[in-house]
């Protein structure tokens, strides 16, 4: 399950347009709504696609090292996430959309003008054993 979580985080980065107006991330934020998740379910779904985002910038610019790092704590979060997912009610089949969901806002309010959901010291804590 946590695959599917990692993988859909990374093709959703991946696109060339990623919630690229105002449309989309209304879509996204609506499907993140309708599946009703807990608090801990959203704070581990956005912190780890926003490590998600954030190790692959980090590969992008050449410091694997840190990337490493933030690929550790995504998959953390993620690992976290999926049986709170599945407690929430999310279908396994529709994890990959709700990943995708994540991502896609996480990155609009990590690059755009809409302020981020949560701090980096919330997503650090978050992702701490």
């Amino acid at each position: 399950m946590r695959l599917i979580l990692i993988a859909a985080g990374l093709l959703a980065f991946a696109a060339p347009a990623l919630a690229d107006d105002a449309s989309d991330l209304a879509t996204a934020k609506a499907a993140i709504a309708a599946a009703k998740l807990s608090a801990a379910s959203d704070l581990d779904m956005w912190c780890g696609a926003a490590f998600v985002l954030m190790s692959s910038k980090l590969t992008a610019g050449g410091d694997t090292a840190n990337a490493k790092l933030a690929s550790d704590k995504s998959d953390a979060l993620f690992g976290k996430a999926s049986p709170l997912l599945t407690a929430d009610g999310v279908p396994s089949d529709k994890m990959g959309a709700i990943s995708t969901a994540f991502t896609a806002v996480a990155y609009q309010q990590l690059i755009g003008t809409e302020p981020a959901k949560y701090t980096q010291e919330q997503c650090e804590a978050a992702a701490a054993p």
